[in-house]
């Protein structure tokens, strides 16, 4: 069986269908899984054992005319897949694999999808009643696969002798952005978090992509300078060298973003900041996955505007630097309990 899986959209939406990638291996393992997905995503891959392949899923290639969308199918068709399952709803997908023949192709049934698709899921994301995760793991019941009872890690394997821890006291890693201007905690409280730790003997590790690195350098550029061998600005990396970075980190904190999810998959604990007040954007079912991992959320409006907020996002500034250094504290606690 040559099954295609679809996860087009970021970064922490892929690593939480890899749960349900890893139950497709478990059940089907002679399965060929190949995952259609957007760059950076294929950085990912080496590190995900269970998948065989990867296709890339060019958006704005394929905004661009329908010869292309036809084209890109012509390419997917000939693979000869005989299973595609959409775990993102979008309908230019949708018609994607309808073009390319896959004859079963199964998905969330958003409006206008239903037509391009052989089985689907009543779309129930917005409402938000389980996490992530789960909504994948539904796909299975459609494949003839038993739903696991047990709960399912996301992981992403490196190798071990390439891991190198970033200090040799405690390294907490800081990811400082986010997707969205609703979702960022301000800068000053990054800074004033950072201060303490440094003061408390702490390495620090500011990390994320290329978006990140303004505001890593904002506020290392107000940190004192006496602390800078407790310092390394990581922030800017190629997503597979962010890995290296992350799983160097015993500790990370971060705004509610795509790192969050790659650091449960490594093994790294973290504490992270919820904004918003919206059941589908909620930490029920955005929060990580480590068990270890703290969420911090003052959900304030009744009516969430997201980035549009009136309210100078007020959840997010409802949550102080006391908040988060306490959390912190409690997680390194696990973290020495485990050692012991």
């Amino acid at each position: 069986m040559r099954i295609l899986v679809c996860r087009t959209d970021r970064i922490g939406d892929f690593v939480l269908s890899l749960p349900f990638i890893y139950e497709l291996r478990r059940n089907i393992p002679s399965a060929r899984i190949d995952t259609l997905i957007s760059p950076p995503l294929d950085k990912l891959v080496p590190f995900c054992p269970e998948i065989d392949g990867f296709i890339i899923y060019d958006k704005e290639r394929l905004k661009g005319s329908y010869r292309h969308m036809l084209s890109f199918a012509q390419e997917i068709k000939e693979r000869g897949y005989d299973v595609a399952v959409a775990l993102n709803p979008n309908l230019r997908l949708h018609i994607l694999l309808w073009l390319s023949g896959i004859s079963r192709r199964m998905g969330w049934a958003v409006r206008g999808g239903r037509f391009f698709l052989t089985q689907t899921i009543a779309h129930t994301k917005p409402l938000g009643l389980m996490h992530e995760s789960r909504y994948n793991l539904l796909f299975l019941e459609l494949l003839g696969l038993p739903s696991p009872r047990r709960k399912i890690y996301p992981k992403l394997v490196l190798p071990q002798e390439l891991v190198k821890k970033a200090f040799p006291q405690i390294s907490v890693g800081i990811h400082p952005h986010a997707s969205c201007p609703s979702k960022m905690w301000p800068l000053d409280r990054f800074t004033e978090l950072s201060k303490r730790l440094l003061k408390r003997g702490f390495g620090l590790v500011f990390l994320g992509g290329r978006k990140a690195r303004e505001n890593a350098e904002q506020i290392i550029k107000e940190l004192p300078r006496k602390y800078r061998d407790q310092i390394k600005n990581r922030a800017g990396l190629n997503l597979d060298q962010s890995l290296f970075v992350i799983a160097s980190c015993d500790v990370l904190v971060s705004n509610d973003s795509g790192p969050v999810h790659i650091a449960s998959a490594l093994d790294v604990p973290s504490v992270v900041i919820f904004g918003r007040n919206d059941p589908g954007l909620s930490p029920v079912r955005w929060k990580p996955l480590h068990p270890n991992s703290v969420v911090l959320h003052e959900a304030r409006c009744e009516v969430c505007l997201a980035h549009r907020c009136k309210r100078g996002f007020a959840c997010l500034k409802a949550i102080t630097v006391d908040d988060v250094e306490r959390e912190l504290d409690n997680v390194l606690i696990h973290i020495k309990l485990r050692e012991m």
